[in-house]
């Protein structure tokens, strides 16, 4: 028999490599491949024999012909990998080992050696656009099953590929760091397979993000760079002091504008939330090139906010990118859900008791969590069909008490038997109250309501699957994302006629009256009520639900954005004269024109953030940089605030093209006010302050941060016209010392 025949040649491979003879294995896949030189299988196997046999160079050569005719399997590259490691490259081990993480991030092997190498992963090739996870990245810190924002921030970066990069901002630095690929994968697939943030396999990628929070590489902001955020990142606290000084380095801002709920119902906000949304929406016309809306509602709510709270500035220009994707059915189920009607009205199974319903009760929220996020889970027995399903956080902008009116309504006039239960599905949060009250004071009512939290990806698409149709009463929203998913698995939702819904529900959402129980009861009761008229409006929704892929989102997404960073922005108003510009936030709880006219002149990355009265400088050098509108000799006064304890010198230098600069320099404890004048010149000026060596400062929640001197307020005047200095006199002792 001639052993030259490729078969047989391939069998003496095989058989050679599972006795462990590698040279042999080697020379026998070697000639099988003159043959057969397009058999990936056989070119792999040569590669695994070399490398056994103590070649990883000659390995790696032929790992990345297979690579070359295949970069989609995860397995080569993780190969490719080991062969790296042995060739002591571990910064490319680290990259290939990572990449199969990317292609499959289930993956166990390539994850523990990337994980080994992740200190060695080299940063990602320059991007010309980075989408800012930051508010992801804390949501993770905290809670694994993601809520609608997290969803949509997963969605859109898992989708972009690598037409972005990505990072993200520790809620206690101010400064990003690159998030790699692998890791956002592995976290994302996690998230969405499971809810049990205790799960060992989930704690171990949360340490891998600790590490990589503490150890990842810094984003160096560069001129050419396009930020985009996806999330709700304004809450953190250095997050306005860090665009601040990307900014400066040439950086376009474009941030992703899910909602103005903090502005439309501040009833339904603390304080100190809609203190962090005002402020960041004040220094949108400085520190934001466009605003990408999820929705023309949102866009229309932002435009008319701007204009009533900045009259006088230019508001970003605003593009519409609606999160109107689809992606998260789990496989294989898809075809099923589409071909699926809702299942018959039958009586509802045994109530959820009050005891129930008492266990469910949610703990105070960890210190440090975003925004409602609380840490503990429940995870009753899913219900069976059919049922009306809400699926939403249980906040009360959600409306969740209405449901439960309305429900009572369906109660008295139909009956137990006749009335499908409801079912909540929604993460708690500190302010449930009301809900859990009502249910406390109605055993009839709590008997027919089920609450249901911290649900993965498969439980809410079966719930989705076997519901009646869906409710979503919620007072105000950006888009309505449980709207599109009802869509998407074909079942009806019955939503307030609010802006938003009209748009995410306009592929065959029934409406309602906005706050309304009777109309709510009513209209719930004719879906009810008629099962044929129900499966005809189920019928006219389109295939998936009318839904894009992600992928184009995420394509439209970042189309927007490069667009909005190419536009000239417009200038700012024109600097008051005479007049003091306050530093400080003055306690704000919503946007003020003052806020954003700080903003202005603050410039780069030398400041802490605003504070009430003023704002600190950090140590070494910060800059205020003031446009003014004439050429001739300028005057700038300067209220300081010494910090407790002052230490060092404060030296002051205000500088203007085409004229010698002024200087002040003093003991940082006796520091008051100053003023210096410069001659005739280009109209803008900088005031760069130095703090030499600075000082610790103990703040009231027990922080301790590194000062240099505050400043309460910067002014401009015209430095040959006495008068200005008179007029600045009386505009001190009659204006208030704040934005209010």
């Amino acid at each position: 028999m001639d052993r030259a025949e490729p078969g047989l040649l391939l069998a003496d491979a095989d058989a050679a490599r599972d006795a462990r003879r590698w040279a042999e294995a080697a020379g026998a896949y070697a000639a099988y491949l003159r043959l057969r030189p397009d058999d990936r299988g056989a070119i792999v196997q040569h590669g695994h024999c070399l490398k056994e046999a103590g070649d990883p160079g000659a390995a790696l050569a032929l790992y990345r012909r297979a690579e070359a005719m295949d970069a989609e399997d995860p397995d080569i590259h993780l190969q490719i990998g080991h062969a790296l490691k042995l060739l002591g490259r571990l910064g490319a081990a680290a990259e290939a080992y990572g990449q199969a993480v990317v292609l499959d991030p289930t993956g166990a092997a390539a994850w523990w050696e990337w994980r080994g190498l992740m200190a060695h992963q080299p940063p990602p090739l320059a991007k010309e656009v980075v989408l800012d996870l930051s508010d992801l990245v804390a949501w993770f810190g905290h809670r694994r099953a993601p809520s609608g924002i997290q969803r949509v921030q997963m969605e859109i970066a898992a989708a972009a590929g690598d037409a972005a990069g990505f990072c993200a901002m520790h809620p206690e630095e101010g400064e990003w760091r690159w998030l790699p690929a692998p890791l956002f994968r592995r976290l994302r697939h996690l998230a969405g397979s499971g809810a049990d943030a205790d799960e060992p396999v989930w704690r171990e990628t949360l340490a891998a993000l600790e590490e990589w929070r503490r150890r990842g590489t810094v984003l160096r902001p560069v001129a050419g760079m396009t930020l985009v955020t996806l999330g709700s990142a304004w809450w953190l606290p250095h997050y306005l002091t860090a665009l601040r000084a990307a900014r400066a380095a040439g950086v376009r801002y474009v941030p992703l504008l899910h909602d103005c709920g903090p502005l439309i119902l501040p009833e339904m906000e603390g304080m100190e939330v809609r203190a962090e949304f005002g402020r960041w929406f004040s220094a949108l016309p400085v520190l934001a090139d466009g605003v990408i809306a999820v929705s023309q509602a949102t866009a229309t709510e932002y435009r008319r906010l701007m204009a009533r709270h900045m009259p006088d500035w230019s508001a970003p220009p605003v593009r519409v990118v609606t999160p109107d994707g689809r992606a998260w059915q789990p496989e294989g189920e898809e075809e099923d859900q589409e071909a699926s009607a809702p299942a018959p009205w039958t009586a509802p199974r045994a109530p959820l008791g009050l005891g129930a319903l008492a266990r469910l009760r949610a703990p105070a929220a960890p210190r440090g969590a975003p925004r409602g996020a609380l840490s503990g889970r429940a995870h009753p027995d899913l219900p069976e069909g059919p049922y009306v399903l809400l699926v939403s956080s249980l906040e009360p902008r959600k409306n969740h008490t209405l449901a439960l009116v309305a429900w009572r309504m369906l109660l008295d006039r139909r009956g137990v038997a006749d009335t499908p239960r409801l079912v909540f599905a929604g993460r708690r949060v500190p302010e449930d109250e009301a809900v859990m009250a009502m249910l406390a004071k109605d055993p009839a009512l709590a008997a027919h309501v089920t609450l249901l939290h911290e649900l993965d990806d498969a439980a809410l698409a079966r719930l989705y699957r076997f519901s009646l149709f869906t409710l979503y009463p919620s007072r105000h929203e950006g888009w309505g994302l449980p709207v599109s998913e009802s869509l998407l698995h074909g079942r009806v939702p019955l939503v307030s006629e609010i802006p938003a819904l009209l748009e995410s529900g306009r592929n065959g959402a029934v409406f309602f009256t906005p706050n309304s129980a009777e109309d709510l009861a009513t209209a719930a009761e004719g879906l009810i009520a008629d099962p044929e008229r129900l499966a005809a409006i189920a019928a006219r929704i389109p295939r998936h639900g009318g839904l894009r892929p992600w992928a184009e989102v995420a394509e439209a997404l970042l189309a927007a954005a490069t667009h909005l960073a190419g536009l000239e922005r417009d200038p700012s108003p024109p600097l008051p004269l005479c007049q003091a510009i306050w530093l400080g936030h003055g306690g704000l709880a919503g946007p003020h024109a003052g806020v954003t006219r700080a903003e202005s002149v603050l410039h780069g990355g030398g400041w802490h953030p605003m504070a009430p009265w003023g704002a600190w400088t950090k140590p070494g050098r910060a800059t205020i940089r003031l446009p003014a509108t004439f050429d001739s000799p300028a005057r700038v006064a300067v209220s300081f605030r010494p910090p407790p304890g002052a230490q060092g010198t404060v030296r002051l230098t205000l500088t203007r093209v085409g004229t010698a600069p002024a200087m002040f320099e003093g003991r940082a404890e006796a520091v008051g006010e100053v003023a210096l004048e410069v001659g005739a010149g280009a109209p803008e000026l900088e005031l760069v302050l130095e703090s030499i060596p600075g000082t610790p400062l103990r703040e009231a929640d027990g922080k301790s941060l590194e000062v240099g001197v505050g400043v309460v307020s910067v002014a401009l005047m015209r430095g040959e016209v006495p008068a200005d200095r008179i007029v600045y006199l009386e505009n001190r002792i009659l204006v208030p010392a704040h934005p209010a």
